[in-house]
């Protein structure tokens, strides 16, 4: 069974990387993103760490909400996964864009803590 105590901490983490996406807080995605993320939209783009941050930060992507609708997890030691639904609101090349996304997100735990390692998700039908 997984530690509460460690989704606790997980999903205050996730949480952070959502505001920090909205709020284009290039130092706190850094943080929160190991070295050798890969980003994988819901379009099939497949970014990563750089590319992604940049651009989140610069408005390529200006995200105006990632509000998180259902996760599970599960945790082996310094590695986590997460199963989840997000509503996202983001607005790509100036063309607005409202869905629903189903995704896997992998977290592993290092010298700077608990990092985003993988994030790849697919549209839910509406």
């Amino acid at each position: 069974m997984t530690d509460p105590r460690i989704v606790a901490e997980l999903e205050a983490i996730d949480d952070r990387r959502a505001a920090a996406t909205v709020a284009k807080d290039r130092a706190t995605l850094e943080s929160l993103f190991a070295p050798d993320l890969i980003y994988v939209h819901s379009s099939a783009t497949a970014e990563d760490r750089a590319t992604f941050i940049e651009r989140a930060c610069t408005g390529h992507y200006d995200y105006t909400a990632l509000i998180p609708l259902a996760r599970a997890w599960r945790v082996w030691g310094d590695t986590a996964l997460c199963n989840g639904d997000v509503r996202i609101r983001v607005t790509v090349k100036g063309t607005p864009k409202e869905f629903v996304s189903r995704y896997l997100q992998v977290w592993r735990r290092g010298p700077s803590g608990w990092q985003m390692a993988s994030w790849q998700s697919t549209p839910v039908p509406a």
